[in-house]
């Protein structure tokens, strides 16, 4: 307490008595300051709590004196310009506004005997415990409710989706089966190939309605259902077709068929079902098909049983799956009639013959019936190069790359010839031994051989303009995406393996980096000229420590094909059609390519196509697997 008010205590009448209010209320301000915290419970100044106590014992003090002639109010006015705002004076200005006691107490009284506001205890309304609880129990009993729903619905939703989750399962397990169904169908409806020439006729006309007469076994097969009592999942399979694309020419005919299976799933005690859908590609061939695009083809009496499981047939494109691996035919269908593809590459209109006025004629020799002399030819007219015609056995054929140039080199006896050309500036260039022709148009991609091939390699440039044969396995013989067929009349015998530079192998699989090549190597077995049976096949012979590996489609008349190499296993990137086969000792494994089609009319067709009617299903693809709605 401010010093001058207690001056203001000890000045007032009967201080010195013991017992008068004055020094009653000098005493109590002494014991609020020992019993005092340093901050009221409210926050307040301590001089406030002292004031309370203070100033009504001065209002009810007899006779208040004053030091001076000012009233009471205008001291307190004074002394508060003294003391921090809000203390003092506040007090004593509502100590004189407030109204009177009630009758019998005084003020004194009424404030001496109340408690300082820093010992009162804190005084809340009654009741509000009670609302406090209920507000509580309420809060509580709302969330445990919102739980109870929650978990109610979560249970339920997590028993729908499982049970839409076993239904798909289900559906899963029945698009699988309808697939294994479709594959043994077609593995047993395609297994004979040979078709009559009045269904071949009737598929022409009606193309769409008879292919689906021909695979509605694979349909059946595909449409399915069924119900296991152990684990409660059931499923139902529906197969259906439509022709999506068609190519016909007067030889044979390609039909695409889309081919779908639907299944539903369901689960027993569930109302709802789960539907998925495989959407797959179904492509048939059929007439007289072009023999590249048969992976394996033999005669029936051409192959010993033992045998049949030393050859084995692999598709490289991916998703597909082959219905059927080494086919066996009956009848004879590699032809040995080769005048389709001399005419084209002699540059002759469908002639019944060969004569030799008109053999001398396409080459350019002097007009007359005599023998064409051996060598080898390249046909020329005003349009351009023709192919190349090779008359009596060659000693060597050999295919090299030589900076970006094709390079094929024909050696017989002493003299050797050279042709190179590059397919991405059009140039070429042939040497004979008197001569070199140089061209800015390509030759026509096919070489005629009336004769026999003795050797048949890879080369590699030796730094004279020539090629060399050479013992590395790992030599491509040709570039990617050349098209070439070789024909001859007589016996071809590969000595290495031939294979095109954008060949190489993942994971113990043929993987092409570039475009694919399309070589054709036939033994047809028949002169071109007399026409008189000749010694024909095609033989594999050397050694190769990892294999031989042949990119080609490899057409053996006469005898056939024979494995006289020790290679422990042949890799065929292609296909493999022929009278007759002898593995030898050796596994054969056909990695046969997606087929190709005639796709440019002025492109001259320099593919062997098969003497009787075939039915061939080349492929059916996955195309996507999706949930249907």
């Amino acid at each position: 307490m401010n010093t001058s008010w207690l001056c203001i205590l000890k000045t007032s009448p009967g201080y010195d008595r013991q017992g008068s209010r004055a020094a009653i209320a000098v005493r109590e301000v002494d014991r609020a300051r020992k019993l005092r915290p340093k901050r009221s419970r409210r926050g307040t100044n301590l001089a406030k709590s002292e004031h309370r106590q203070v100033f009504p014992l001065l209002k009810e003090s007899a006779g208040w004196p004053s030091p001076s002639d000012k009233p009471p109010l205008q001291l307190a006015r004074e002394a508060d310009r003294t003391l921090p705002k809000g203390t003092l004076s506040n007090h004593l200005k509502y100590l004189l506004s407030t109204e009177s006691t009630p009758p019998g107490r005084t003020l004194f009284d009424r404030e001496i005997n109340r408690r300082p506001d820093h010992f009162k205890p804190l005084r809340t309304p009654r009741g509000s415990a009670l609302m406090v609880c209920l507000l509580v129990m309420a809060i509580l009993m709302t969330l445990g409710t919102g739980l109870l729903v929650n978990s109610g619905l979560f249970l339920k939703t997590h028993g729908l989706r499982k049970m839409s989750r076993l239904a798909s399962f289900a559906a899963e397990n029945g698009i699988k089966q309808a697939w294994n169904r479709v594959e043994a169908g077609a593995a047993a409806i395609f297994s004979v190939p040979e078709i009559s020439e009045e269904l071949f006729q009737a598929m022409q006309q009606a193309p769409e309605s008879r292919g689906l007469e021909i695979i509605q076994p694979l349909l059946e097969a595909g449409s399915t259902g069924q119900e296991d009592d152990f684990s409660g999942l059931g499923w139902g399979t529906l197969a259906s077709a439509s022709l999506t694309e068609l190519y016909s020419d007067e030889r044979y005919l390609k039909a695409t068929f889309g081919f779908n299976i639907k299944s539903s799933g369901r689960v027993r005690g569930y109302a709802g079902a789960r539907v998925e859908e495989l959407k797959c590609q179904l492509v048939l061939l059929a007439g007289h098909l072009p023999l590249d695009q048969v992976p394996a083809a033999v005669n029936a009496d051409g192959v010993q049983k033992e045998d049949l499981d030393k050859i084995k047939v692999k598709r490289l494109q991916p998703g597909a799956t082959v219905a059927s691996g080494l086919k066996t035919l009956t009848r004879k269908f590699i032809p040995d009639d080769a005048l389709p593809v001399l005419a084209q590459g002699l540059k002759i209109l469908k002639p019944d013959s060969l004569p030799n006025w008109l053999l001398r004629q396409a080459l350019g020799l002097e007009p007359g019936n005599e023998a064409i002399p051996d060598g080898v030819y390249l046909v020329q007219d005003s349009l351009g190069p023709g192919g190349i015609y090779v008359q009596g056995d060659l000693d060597q054929l050999l295919l090299g790359i030589d900076n970006g140039f094709q390079v094929i080199q024909f050696q017989q006896g002493e003299n050797t010839w050279l042709l190179r050309f590059n397919p991405s500036t059009a140039s070429a260039s042939f040497i004979s031994p008197s001569e070199r022709q140089d061209f800015n148009e390509l030759p026509l991609p096919v070489i005629m051989i009336n004769g026999r091939v003795l050797e048949l390699a890879a080369g590699r440039p030796d730094g004279s303009g020539f090629i060399k044969k050479v013992d590395d396995e790992n030599t491509p013989a040709f570039l990617s995406g050349l098209k070439l067929t070789i024909v001859c009349s007589g016996k071809i015998s590969l000595t290495s393996n031939l294979f095109s530079d954008g060949l190489d192998w993942k994971e113990g699989l043929p993987y092409l980096r570039s475009k694919q090549s399309e070589l054709i190597i036939w033994s047809s077995g028949k002169d071109f000229q007399s026409e008189k049976i000749a010694e024909a096949g095609i033989s594999l012979l050397g050694e190769t420590d990892g294999g031989a590996v042949i990119e080609a489609s490899l057409i053996a008349g006469g005898r056939g094909f024979s494995a006289a190499a020790s290679a422990d296993k042949i890799n065929i990137i292609g296909s493999l059609a022929a009278t007759a086969m002898d593995p030898g000792r050796n596994e054969i494994d056909i990695y046969n390519l997606p087929p190709m089609v005639q796709t440019s009319l002025s492109d001259p067709d320099l593919r062997v196509y098969s003497e009787v009617a075939l039915l061939h299903l080349s492929h059916i693809k996955i195309l996507e697997w999706r949930p249907s709605k």
